[in-house]
């Protein structure tokens, strides 16, 4: 019952949408959507378990209670919502099917309101809304002129800096000066005061004395402050940032008469937001000759004397360099100076500034190049560390294991060594506390992360304690159990909440494994972790890391006297894969792919029979050998099918259909591979995007998109290699978005003679390969380029072309290989390079014993153009025939029309071309493509010429 209470007063807030279900109302900007009282209640249903499958029976129950109903009714209720939605939000999907399941909100989702009054009211009881006192602020008037400057010029004003700097008292000097002039004055709100998103409206709420228990807070507060003349200030927002900026940004767009200032570590991020990036306090340089007058120039050295002095310090020329000495090692943090100013009079500046400087003198010398700022951070943590309970200390040091954010689950489990995990999470809180650990909230959550100074200095302190090795053993073998959990997760998680979960701890893990395998402290358990980072590594792209720490693995698992047969397997294959993706596709990968079925066939386990089946079958497929690998997949479906309902069909189907069209077969698989398309219609936000290393969304529509084009469908071509390079970057893919690019949309642009369209794919394809280095690209990357560079008039292309050709051949790199000779030999004739052409329809006549049917026209077409070129018209005409018939029997049609134009030009000068231009204008009428590419254009304007012969001649 309170779950159901608390629901009810929540408002939902996704793209310019808000749902309020107590009030049964779904607005847009305000404007109410209209759908029925059911389809409401499913929403509800659904928004209260954002990104989590609610099943259908959960729906029923939600939306007809105790009531029997067919299950049309869900998917009819399900389906007015989304067009309702969709209407308003066409960029924005909110509701996604789980096939047998249920249904799932994956929209972004913010959540505001709560219900219970009385923890509301302990939460916030303390903030009243009253300004604190005006500060005594130093060496602030330019930021002060500045900020008032600002707020008469925008409504929402965000002051941004590190912590520490001051930023609070600026904002708060800064509302007196312009709260004088308000006729409501000013409304003070310090966030740090709650812990929950959630309690932000309720929080501004109370301090403008609004009843912070109503259904809906934000429009209480719209309409309490509707006709207000008043500044509102929101102090410490970093926590609860999103939800900071939701209201900020809402109540700066519905009240044109309220400003307001923010204060945070980072900006707000909302629509007509300026940001104000506060720095810190000015002081002198290092080496500069300064007296004490000159030094109190410096507002750091100001703000230091003037504290000190209220502590008794009294100002002496002879003081000058070391008060400039202790502000530049504080930074000009005002925080720092603040801590530091009453130790003035009681040590003295000379014998202060030699305490932060000398404090580190080991850490110093063994880390003299790190940043000067660093060296000041961590004199100031010495500091802070001596005063330190030992077991606060001990955990500071074995914190410094974690390179980023962690939880307390995460401390616990790496930690639990050292004490209960209530004694664990008490002095993980104290640590918080004394700032020595940072705090952040993210979805709900609460983490912690170490400054990198902080990190710095904790582990020197590890390192020197001894505790080094048995603190390292404990977090591999935490990033171990973690990882075997992840990979379970892998196989039915979300990809956004899986990477989200354990994405974060890439660097951990290279910490981790280079300590225990590469330094050999603990070779089995490095062995483990790689095996266990796998599934990461892929998933995110990182196929470089991928390569590199595998292929060592496996070179050393000899030399280890392990038996486990599945962790060899799942090292063996993924080495195998990674050679997918490398530069030499000689004998090794075939070796490697050879062990790894071999492990999958001993080991029975179905799914990596699977996975190396499916990895070899893409190997072949990129080399050509199209009818092995269809041996081999039929196979691989007779195993499936006694599974029944194998999660992988879909992908084996594909890659069948695909090898299929390669060998001629073009009409049957580019039917199936559109079935197969509109079956998979919409990305799967799943995780298992690597499992084949391609997102099946993209892996489809990166082959279908040049079959398309094959048989003569240009403009869907074209439109479904968009919609796969747009699907793969959407779901931030590298791999994935590499094929797109490559085998897909590049080879329907450059086929079609899009070339501004292909220039900037192969730009987007060079960047990705930048980023994740997978070597199987280059010397495609390098055929593109010199192809584009080619149709762009540079006669010294056509080499580089044949040298990529060249590159493509040694590396058995055969994806498109005849279409690419023929563009080979098209660009060389068109510049007169008539000894490459030869030698083009020389290995044409050879490659037209391969298994690449689906284009054997084009090879007989380049032949015949080639014979004609030197003279031998009746084996042209013989070539070009065979060509046409080629296309004919294939169902080929831009093939098709391609060798009909060539037909066409040369039947017209030798005097024959009536029937050869009827048979080309056939061909040209099916085409129904509004897209303009260069073939149909050809071969309009070889038919125009064939009509103006014609008139001369009549």
């Amino acid at each position: 019952m309170e779950e159901l209470e608390e629901a009810n007063v929540t408002t939902y807030c996704f793209g310019d949408c808000r749902f309020i279900p107590a009030r049964q109302l779904l607005l847009h900007r305000e404007v109410p959507i209209r759908v029925g009282s059911r389809a409401i209640d499913l929403l509800h249903a659904l928004v209260r378990r954002p990104g989590i499958v609610v099943s259908k029976d959960e729906l029923f129950r939600a939306a007809w209670p105790n009531v029997f109903v067919d299950e049309s009714n869900l998917k009819v209720n399900i389906a007015v919502l989304r067009r309702a939605l969709a209407q308003v939000e066409p960029d924005l999907t909110c509701i996604a099917t789980v096939p047998g399941r249920g249904y799932r909100f994956v929209a972004p989702l913010r959540v505001l309101g709560v219900a219970d009054g009385a923890a509301l009211s302990e939460a916030v009881r303390g903030i009243t809304g009253e300004l604190p006192a005006p500060p005594a602020l130093i060496g602030r008037d330019e930021a002060m002129a500045d900020l008032a400057g600002a707020l008469a010029e925008t409504r929402l004003l965000t002051i941004v800096g590190p912590p520490g700097v001051g930023k609070t008292s600026v904002a708060v000097a800064t509302a007196w000066q312009v709260g004088e002039s308000l006729k409501d004055g000013v409304c003070f709100v310090d966030l740090a005061a709650i812990d929950s998103p959630q309690l932000v409206a309720p929080a501004i709420a109370f301090a403008c004395g609004l009843n912070s228990n109503l259904v809906n807070i934000l429009a209480g507060l719209v309409e309490m402050l509707r006709d207000r003349e008043l500044l509102l200030v929101l102090d410490n927002c970093e926590h609860v940032l999103n939800a900071a900026a939701t209201v900020a940004d809402h109540l700066n767009h519905a009240l044109p008469r309220l400003l307001v200032v923010t204060t945070s570590r980072e900006p707000l991020r909302c629509r007509r937001e300026s940001v104000y990036r506060l720095a810190p306090l000015r002081f002198p340089p290092a080496g500069s000759e300064l007296d004490a007058a000159a030094a109190l120039d410096f507002s750091a050295v100001e703000l230091l004397v003037q504290r000190a002095v209220t502590q008794g310090y009294r100002l002496d020329d002879a003081d000058a360099s070391s008060l400039a000495a202790i502000s530049r090692r504080l930074d000009g943090i005002a925080l720092a100076i603040e801590l530091a100013a009453p130790r003035l009079s009681t040590d003295g500046p000379a014998k202060l500034a030699d305490l932060l400087e000398n404090a580190f003198d080991a850490f110093v010398l063994q880390g003299n190049a790190a940043a000067p700022r660093h060296m000041t951070l961590m004199a100031m943590l010495d500091w802070s560390y001596r005063l330190l309970p030992e077991r606060e200390a001990c955990l500071l040091r074995h914190l410094s294991l974690f390179s980023g954010i962690f939880t307390l689950n995460d401390v616990v489990g790496v930690c639990g060594h050292l004490g209960s995990a209530e004694d664990v999470g008490a002095w993980l809180e104290s640590l918080a506390a004394r700032s020595l650990s940072s705090v952040s909230y993210h979805s709900g959550h609460r983490y912690y992360r170490l400054l990198d100074s902080t990190r710095s200095f904790a582990s020197e302190r590890l390192r020197a304690s001894g505790e080094e090795q048995a603190a390292m053993a404990s977090y591999a073998r935490y990033l171990l159990a973690l990882f075997e959990q992840g990979e379970v997760e892998w196989n039915w998680r979300a990809r956004e909440d899986w990477t989200a979960r354990y994405g974060r701890w890439g660097n951990d893990l290279h910490r981790a494994i280079d300590w225990a395998w590469r330094d050999g402290h603990n070779r089995e358990l490095g062995i483990r972790l790689t095996a266990a980072a796998i599934p990461l590594w892929n998933e995110l792209s990182s196929l470089s890391e991928t390569r590199t720490r595998v292929a060592e693995v496996v070179e050393g698992l000899n030399g280890l006297a392990m038996d486990d047969v599945v962790l060899r397997l799942k090292l063996v294959s993924a080495h195998a894969l990674n050679l997918n993706f490398g530069d030499d596709r000689g004998p090794e990968i075939e070796a490697a792919w050879r062990e790894a079925r071999s492990l999958a066939d001993e080991t029975g386990n179905v799914e990596y029979r699977l996975r190396t089946t499916m990895g070899w079958a893409g190997a072949k497929t990129f080399a050509g050998n199209h009818r092995q690998v269809l041996s081999a997949l039929s196979e691989l479906r007779g195993i499936l099918n006694q599974e029944g309902g194998h999660s992988a069909v879909p992908d084996v189907t594909r890659l069948e259909l695909v090898n299929r069209f390669y060998c001629g077969d073009i009409e049957t698989s580019v039917t199936g591979l559109k079935a197969l398309a509109r079956s998979h219609s919409t990305v799967a936000y799943r995780s298992q995007t690597s499992r084949f290393q391609l997102d099946r969304f993209v892996g489809i529509r990166s082959y279908l998109a040049p079959m398309l084009w094959v048989v003569g469908e240009h403009r869907e071509a074209f439109d479904v290699a968009q919609e796969c390079i747009l699907a793969a970057t959407t779901i931030g893919h590298p791999v994935s978005l590499m094929h797109a690019l490559a085998v897909g949309g590049l080879s329907v642009s450059l086929w079609s003679g899009l070339l501004d369209v292909a220039q900037d794919q192969l730009k987007r394809l060079e960047a990705q390969y930048q980023i994740c280095q997978l070597d199987i690209w280059p010397p495609l990357i390098r055929f593109y380029r010199a192809a584009i560079d080619t149709a762009g008039r540079d006669a010294q292309a056509v080499d580089r072309m044949r040298d990529a050709i060249g590159g493509l051949r040694s590396r058995n790199l055969r994806i498109h290989f005849a279409m690419n000779l023929a563009m080979l030999a098209d660009a060389a004739l068109s510049h007169n390079r008539l000894d490459v052409a030869r030698a083009v329809a020389a290995e044409a006549s050879d490659y037209l014993e391969r298994d690449e049917a689906w284009c054997r026209s084009e090879l007989f077409r380049v032949i015949g153009l080639t014979r004609w070129r030197e003279g031998d018209v009746l084996s042209a005409v013989e070539n070009l025939a065979m060509a046409v018939r080629a296309a004919q029997r294939s169902g080929a049609l831009t093939l098709e029309l391609r060798a009909a134009t060539q037909q066409a030009k040369l039947a017209l000068q030798t005097g024959h071309g009536d029937i050869a231009l009827s048979h080309l204008a056939c061909v040209y009428q099916r085409f129904e493509s509004g897209l303009h590419t260069a073939d149909v254009v050809a071969a309009r304007d070889q038919m125009e010429v064939g009509q103006m012969i014609s008139r001369g001649g009549s």
